[in-house]
């Protein structure tokens, strides 16, 4: 791909298991791997059945887990519908689903953090797991709007970026452009990149610096957005702005659990 690509939900295979290779599944699960050559994050939807669980080892990444529909458990730790499990670079890590859930895992395919963002590397540790209710870190809310933030690339020992937005009737971005990659999942509506139209299921991966914007369908939309590092946007006309629920000023959320 060059500056953006399109990956419609029908375009990946079904498979049996994790579509993904950062993770092992046990159990009930079907999965299919949403990825772009040349382009160095991912994401996998997943379908996990009653007992279903997910494990990791140390090679991986800071990577995500955005529960879509049912609850997913860490230990004893429970996050439901709405809510996002981070697992840090390199942590021994499993989820388990007790009753069906469908989640939406994104990760880089570079297991190594990176080390020359605008926050600079993370610290070595101790590294965990963060469970982060529908409520997230930081919230933005209004009539028609609501974002919610379960991670902005502040945490000391990660940088991963996850958040969710949306919206309840017409909108249009600006032509903006981020300074690091993203990767766009629509969850609900759907949205429209120039002539393209992106449904609930497909996704949209943008590379850094890249201008682009977009409109929402008149119902409205809900996009998760994933990236691997501290980013700031840049807007037709405007300077660069650090992005992030603590630079944007967003409402701080105690949501962790």
């Amino acid at each position: 791909m060059r500056g953006i690509g399109f990956a419609p939900r029908d375009a990946a295979a079904v498979v049996d298991g994790h579509a993904g290779a950062s993770c092992a599944a046990q159990g009930p699960v079907t999965s299919s791997l949403v990825a772009f050559d040349g382009f160095g994050l991912w994401a996998v939807r997943a379908s996990l059945g009653a007992g279903a669980t997910l494990t990791w080892e140390a090679d991986h990444g800071d990577e995500g887990l955005y529960v879509a529909s049912g609850e997913i458990r860490v230990g004893t730790r429970r996050c439901p519908a709405g809510g996002a499990v981070l697992i840090e670079a390199g942590v021994v890590a499993s989820v388990t689903a007790d009753a069906p859930a469908d989640v939406v895992h994104v990760g880089p395919h570079d297991p190594e953090p990176p080390t020359g963002g605008i926050h600079g590397p993370p610290d070595p540790g101790p590294r965990s797991v963060h469970v982060v209710g529908p409520g997230g870190t930081y919230a933005a809310t209004e009539p028609g709007r609501d974002t919610r933030m379960f991670a902005d690339s502040t945490c000391p020992t990660c940088r991963i970026t996850l958040f969710v937005t949306a919206r309840d009737g017409d909108y249009a971005s600006s032509r903006h452009s981020h300074s690091a990659d993203e990767l766009l999942y629509v969850l609900r509506g759907e949205i429209h990149v120039g002539s393209h139209r992106v449904a609930a299921g497909d996704a949209v991966a943008i590379r850094a610096g890249h201008r682009y914007s977009f409109r929402g369908d008149p119902d409205g939309f809900a996009l998760l957005n994933y990236r691997r590092d501290a980013s700031e946007q840049t807007t037709d006309g405007d300077i660069p702005r650090l992005e992030g629920g603590r630079a944007r000023g967003l409402t701080p959320i105690d949501d962790l659990r």
